[in-house]
């Protein structure tokens, strides 16, 4: 772990939220090694970051909100950039605003394999559904539910379970995203916005018409 696992000079007064973003950088390093919460040791993270062990509890109650907040990191690098690529598309159509949010998303994960790699390969410990509903994932999930909304209010359909449309969505594009990142074929990323054209076009439809959106269709 070289020089980042030296033990530091204890921060001055008023600086706790270096302290908690040192403790999230370790965090992120060590789950990028071990790929699961349950091999993440707070003692090892402690050491990374370099502090003792009991100072990671004026930040964090244990280790899995430790973890949420790491992830929550790259878990809003990649909802911004999806933002930032709606915000910036020359359009007022809320289907093309969604391609361009997948499109993003897709960009982001060819871009930032190891941050993307982070968010997915990285097992998790089981919690009651009251705390999942707090998962940083959600943001991710409730950014789709909203785009589809402004889609269903502009006069399209969603085919299938309304409620399971986002994770459609994001199940499929991210399972096309890892197929593109392991097969042994030419890394073209035209090939994962045509898939997101795809999906969409089998995911929605116009009222009353039986062909979905979709570009040069």
């Amino acid at each position: 772990m070289g020089e980042s696992a030296a033990v530091r000079s204890r921060n001055p007064r008023g600086q706790g939220e270096r302290l908690r973003e040192e403790l999230l950088r370790a965090t992120e390093r060590l789950l990028e090694e071990v790929g699961s919460e349950d091999a993440l040791s707070l003692r090892a993270v402690a050491r990374e970051a370099g502090v003792a062990a009991p100072s990671i509890y004026r930040h964090f109650a244990d280790k899995t909100e430790l973890v949420w907040a790491a992830l929550e990191v790259s878990y809003e690098r990649l909802r911004a950039a999806m933002a930032e690529a709606s915000a910036a598309a020359d359009t007022d159509d809320p289907v093309d605003l969604l391609r361009a949010q997948l499109r993003a998303y897709c960009r982001y994960a060819v871009d930032h394999p190891a941050k993307y790699r982070l968010l997915y390969e990285t097992r998790q410990t089981p919690v009651e559904p009251e705390r999942l509903a707090g998962h940083p994932a959600g943001r991710l999930v409730r950014g789709l539910h909203d785009a589809l909304t402004a889609c269903e209010t502009a006069g399209w359909r969603v085919r299938g379970t309304r409620e399971e449309a986002p994770y459609v969505l994001w199940s499929a594009v991210h399972g096309r995203v890892m197929l593109w990142q392991v097969m042994p074929s030419r890394k073209d990323a035209g090939r994962l916005y045509r898939y997101v054209d795809e999906i969409l076009h089998l995911l929605m439809e116009r009222d009353g018409s039986p062909d979905g959106p979709g570009e040069n269709r």
